[in-house]
């Protein structure tokens, strides 16, 4: 018997999903996502504790006031941190599903988080930088030879904002392909349980008319004998 062909889509999701061991899946969507939030979470703590004390590596000296502030601007980092995420994913499935209104508002928050958090990184680093060779000889390239910022800085300051982006879409495929298989098996148990309600529904009818036809059979057989209990 020839086998069915592939949807047109060629689940190339399913391909995508299981290209790389399951347990290099889990630790990036478990282990490594966490780390990514963090990281997020240290760089918006610490914009956000800029001038609310003199010296972020003087705890002794901030005061009780002023150390409860610094614990709560770095969990509003982490919170940030991870709306930003979810924004992410929330925009790639509404994108994906073509609700344009709330994939731009999501995408807009994205883009939003994203732009503290490279300003974050640019003005913590910007405090200690140290241009590398290759700093200098594509900053001398551009003409601009003493610009106050070097490109792996600003390289940097991309990195962590674009990992959420692109894990929002990048993940979007293999979530809607388990969702789709989740959907499938599904419909697949409620077809089985409908068809197996019919089936006993069916053997109950037939079980029924049996008994009348028999109740039938043994009333015609008594009238022809004449009993009087019939």
């Amino acid at each position: 018997m020839a086998q069915e062909a592939p949807s047109p889509s060629g689940r190339l999701e399913d391909v995508d999903a299981h290209a790389l061991p399951g347990w290099v899946n889990f630790i990036q969507d478990n282990l490594f996502l966490s780390f990514l939030i963090l990281a997020e979470a240290y760089l918006l703590g610490t914009l956000m504790t800029l001038g609310w004390v003199a010296d972020i590596e003087a705890p002794s000296r901030w005061g009780d006031y002023h150390a409860v502030g610094v614990v709560l601007f770095f969990l509003a980092g982490a919170m940030a941190a991870g709306v930003a995420l979810r924004c992410s994913v929330k925009a790639a499935a509404c994108f994906t599903r073509h609700e344009w209104g709330m994939a731009l508002f999501n995408f807009v928050g994205l883009l939003l988080f994203s732009g503290a958090e490279i300003w974050a990184s640019l003005s913590e680093r910007s405090a200690n930088l140290r241009p590398t060779p290759a700093d200098a000889a594509v900053l001398n390239l551009l003409g601009i030879g003493r610009a106050p910022i070097s490109p792996t800085v600003v390289v940097v300051a991309f990195l962590l904002p674009f990992a959420s982006l692109y894990y929002g879409f990048s993940q979007q495929h293999r979530r809607d392909s388990a969702a789709e298989r989740a959907a499938k098996a599904a419909q697949e148990d409620f077809t089985l349980e409908r068809k197996l309600k019919q089936a006993q529904a069916n053997a109950q009818i037939r079980a029924t008319q049996v008994a009348g036809m028999a109740g039938a059979f043994k009333a015609g057989v008594g009238a022809l004998r004449g009993d009087p209990s019939i």
